[in-house]
């Protein structure tokens, strides 16, 4: 990929998330080492032998589901620079979407199931595309759209998209992210697959036994660098390319020798004219399960080379669980704040690391240090991998 012609930088990040419902709430309480984890009570599921999960302090509304609540909210936090009447024309929209209107897909399903008839007008909020439509219509965007549903790697993959076509000169701002409430369907497919940990999940530990399930939304705002200086706009990292891969191995393990993961990494890499000892930090897929952590360590060494011995990984889902199709989104946003504080967040419970693990993930304490670049992973059932380059903004 040619090196684009306009430079893409982020004036906008909003997070809703279990920790807290704005950005620098849920960034102070990352550093300072807490997590939003806790008993299970969005579901009842009393079977299911994991009863801990990543929870939002909101519900839906009407005609509104969460996912839409909670996209909102950041998306009005991500806008907070802009005046009423200072948004431009062409807007494009991207999400990464996994449950979006599932939940109230089933709670239709069980309402018919039960004899009584549901409510009709329900099935228009059961598409994949209910969050990228409501942010459309908030914005009055009429420009682009697409709503990504690539496991977890799709709001990661959302974000490399909105960023080709601003790069393109197709837009003039883009909003793009991802949004994902607890449901039952994948709460117990997660289940079945044996993938969950009944306890707090550990990312990188030697005892990792499986993920915790999350909630949370992240929006973020791409524009081209001469019109955020133009207006004058805050800006807190540059976007400078991404890759994505196939492993093209199996449906839900990752490529033992993490082949597609190294590929992503490079390619980002590639795309934005960076070399790998210009990396301080991989903010990591990190899901603690157990075939996946070894190889993406593995992965961020073959791509990394010697500097990865000193790069910072961390793991967000130590904090926040899996968030699936939100799931690189908080990923970025982890990174965009690092680079900009000069901090990286911790990797909670990592008190014990699996030697395959080699890397330095940011055990059990923020980690001041310098970040000039950031790549963030997500590597989704499927083989499906996405890493994407940030680069710490020094007003140049």
């Amino acid at each position: 990929m040619n090196r684009p012609l306009n430079r893409i930088v982020v004036t906008g990040l909003g997070i809703v998330s279990s920790l807290a419902l704005d950005r620098e709430g849920t960034w102070s309480a990352m550093l300072e080492g807490k997590d939003g984890l806790g008993p299970l009570t969005r579901l009842s599921l009393p079977l299911e032998p994991a009863q801990i999960a990543g929870q939002v302090a909101m519900n839906p509304a009407r005609h509104q589901t969460l996912c839409e609540r909670m996209a909102l909210r950041a998306l009005d936090e991500a806008l907070d620079g802009f005046q009423p009447d200072g948004l431009p024309d062409r807007i494009g929209i991207f999400q990464g979407a996994g449950t979006s209107g599932l939940p109230v897909a089933e709670a239709f399903l069980e309402e018919r199931l039960a004899g009584r008839r549901g409510r009709a007008t329900e099935s228009a909020y059961q598409s994949p595309s209910t969050v990228t439509d409501a942010l459309a219509r908030r914005l009055g965007a009429s420009g682009p759209r697409g709503t990504v549903m690539n496991a977890c790697s799709s709001s990661l993959l959302a974000l490399g998209q909105a960023w080709e076509r601003i790069a393109a000169g197709e837009l003039d701002l883009a909003v793009a992210g991802g949004a994902e409430s607890l449901c039952r369907t994948t709460y117990a497919g997660f289940s079945c697959l044996k993938a969950m940990d009944p306890q707090k999940c550990r990312p990188f530990s030697r005892d990792r036994a499986g993920l915790n399930l999350g909630e949370g939304a992240v929006q973020i705002v791409l524009e081209p660098l001469d019109r955020a200086k133009t207006r004058g706009a805050a800006i807190y990292a540059e976007v400078l390319g991404y890759g994505a891969t196939m492993d093209a191995h199996h449906p839900t393990a990752p490529h033992p020798e993490g082949d597609g993961a190294a590929r992503a990494l490079a390619m980002a890499l590639r795309a934005g004219h960076l070399e790998a000892s210009e990396v301080d930090l991989v903010s990591a897929h990190g899901t603690a399960t157990p075939a996946n952590d070894g190889a993406e360590c593995l992965a961020i060494r073959r791509a990394l080379g010697k500097a990865a011995a000193s790069v910072s990984v961390t793991s967000t889902k130590s904090q926040f669980g899996h968030t699936l199709g939100a799931a690189g989104a908080f990923g970025t946003a982890a990174a965009i704040l690092a680079l900009r504080d000069q901090v990286v967040s911790p990797t909670l419970r990592l008190e014990d690391p699996d030697p395959a693990c080699d890397l330095d993930c940011t055990p059990l304490e923020a980690k001041a240090r310098r970040v000039r670049a950031a790549l963030v992973n997500a590597f989704a059932f499927g083989g499906n991998n996405v890493s994407l380059l940030l680069r710490r903004w020094e007003g140049s």
